[in-house]
């Protein structure tokens, strides 16, 4: 009887020492957490609301971050917050620490807010219809002329003009630079038609895979010469082309901070330009993203050399895994399409710090996937191409993966990804115009946008320049 007796003492024993109870007897707090945030989009000061539980009523024992930049409390219950978004905020995990307890919460998004209503308040729906705009499809040549006649070698990139509203095309096994003007002409800007790494008069010079290009506010073409290892710039008002950045001599790659010719880069893939004129590089084999300042200053942004990964944080703590493209917002911030990161990175390149805004599996080529939804929980497969529209609007284009062939065209719009071109997932590439669910497309290398919101691809693999409008949904 008294080893029963034992027995259930030290059960009750055990139990009490399990117990959430202190030692005064009071169950100790449990942690807060937040179960939404009204509106999940804005900007710095915008006024959102934070509902949840076991908030502090007392304001400042509220402690809220937003990816990391702690906001101001204005009001507090129990269960609602209202809260000032911080400057300096970015998109990201919204923390809620009370008393030494510290939950995540839902995903915000910092940025405006681009969705259109109608007359009665509704959401306005688009479809994304998708045609051929210049080269003919399936068809592979070096034909100038009339963009429904052109032919392409390889066209790898597609930029806008902004001082003539013009597309720019880096026409990869062209080894040149095109033109789609306005009035549906293609002509030759420079190149020679082989390869080459002649700097000087725009009818010699010569280039050797051009993959992207990026044009500044004056008109000048910046271009990512890919198999020399170069940034090249062709002046236009002068007619001539030079070598902006990148390892003098045959093919010199590598990596090395400098200036002009003493800098090395390895397979430079994407280009942006801000409207200082300094020029940001997806340096994809280095897995960094380096900064050319007017003078030719280069400097790494993001990334550690022979460190491929996915770490945010501010620069040197910062690393990639091969990025593949780069474009420069109206808000000075730079965004970055991570290829085997999967994921869409923004570089604030006043601080260098740089956060993930989108994508959330993979870390290596064949880790990738296709998941429309919430920023952070979308999974892309092998971006390589993207761009911003002047709303803050962004655009994604996928090549073929060993993880599925998607192919597709991805938008981030509000903290959602989704599909508004191609088909993901399928067992072989294609070429089909028509809306969101119906198009398809063969290696979709680049993307850019005009003034008036049209998107432009650059389908490489069918060898033409596709064009994608939205049209309200009937």
């Amino acid at each position: 009887m008294k080893k029963i007796f034992l027995f259930f003492a030290l059960i009750l024993f055990f139990a009490a020492s399990c117990s959430k109870e202190s030692s005064s007897g009071i169950p100790e707090p449990q942690s807060p957490y937040i179960t939404s945030i009204s509106p999940n989009i804005g900007m710095e000061e915008t006024i959102v609301t934070l509902k949840g539980k076991r908030f502090s009523p007392i304001p400042s024992e509220n402690i809220v971050r937003f990816a990391g930049i702690r906001a101001e409390v204005l009001t507090a219950t129990d269960s609602l917050l209202t809260v000032k978004v911080p400057y300096g905020a970015s998109t990201g995990i919204v923390t809620i620490t009370v008393k030494n307890r510290t939950t995540n919460g839902p995903s915000f998004t910092y940025g405006k807010s681009e969705t259109e209503l109608d007359e009665d308040g509704n959401e306005i729906e688009y479809d994304y219809i998708t045609t051929t705009y210049a080269g003919t499809p399936g068809v592979q040549g070096n034909v100038l002329g009339d963009k429904d006649q052109a032919r392409f070698m390889l066209p790898n990139g597609v930029s806008y003009d902004p001082t003539t509203g013009d597309l720019i095309v880096a026409d990869r096994s062209a080894h040149s630079i095109k033109r789609i003007t306005k009035d549906g002409q293609v002509i030759l800007i420079a190149g020679t038609g082989t390869s080459g790494r002649v700097d000087g008069p725009i009818e010699t010079a010569s280039f050797y895979n051009p993959y992207k290009t990026a044009v500044d506010k004056l008109g000048n073409i910046y271009v990512a010469d890919n198999g020399n290892h170069r940034i090249r710039k062709i002046d236009l008002i002068n007619g001539v082309v030079t070598t902006l950045a990148g390892g003098a001599g045959s093919n010199t790659s590598g990596y090395t901070d400098g200036i002009g010719t003493t800098a090395l880069f390895n397979t430079v893939t994407g280009i942006a330009v801000d409207d200082d004129f300094n020029v940001y590089v997806a340096d994809a084999a280095n897995h960094c993203v380096r900064k050319i300042s007017p003078d030719g200053r280069v400097a790494t942004l993001s990334g550690i050399f022979g460190s491929p990964g996915i770490r945010d944080g501010v620069w040197p703590n910062v690393t990639n895994n091969r990025p593949t493209a780069v474009c420069m917002s109206k808000d000075g911030f730079l965004y970055v399409a991570d290829r085997y990161g999967q994921r869409i990175r923004k570089t604030n390149v006043k601080t260098g710090e740089t956060v993930t805004i989108a994508g959330s599996g993979g870390s290596a080529a064949g880790s990738g996937g296709h998941v429309d939804g919430e920023a952070l929980k979308a999974r892309f497969n092998n971006p390589w191409g993207i761009e911003i529209d002047k709303n803050g609007v962004i655009y994604i284009t996928e090549l073929e993966g060993t993880a599925g062939k998607n192919q597709c065209v991805r938008m981030l719009k509000n903290g959602q990804v989704s599909t508004i071109a191609g088909i993901p997932n399928l067992s072989d590439y294609g070429f089909v115009n028509g809306k969101q669910g119906e198009s398809r497309f063969y290696n979709p290398t680049d993307v850019t946008v005009d003034d008036e919101g049209n998107i432009y691809i650059a389908d490489m693999n069918n060898y033409v320049i596709r064009k994608i409008v939205k049209v309200k949904r009937q």
